[in-house]
């Protein structure tokens, strides 16, 4: 007997949580981009 897979590979998550340093509250954003390339300082 042949087994099949039934599961598909997990998405990556189109949300950006950070925390407001004023308020102290978390804040979810929808990301726009797929990847985000920060600029070496």
């Amino acid at each position: 007997m042949k087994l099949k897979n039934s599961y598909k590979s997990l998405k990556s998550n189109p949300f950006n949580v950070y925390r407001d340093p004023t308020t102290g509250k978390w804040v979810v954003v929808k990301s726009c981009q797929k990847s985000i390339k920060k600029k070496a300082a």
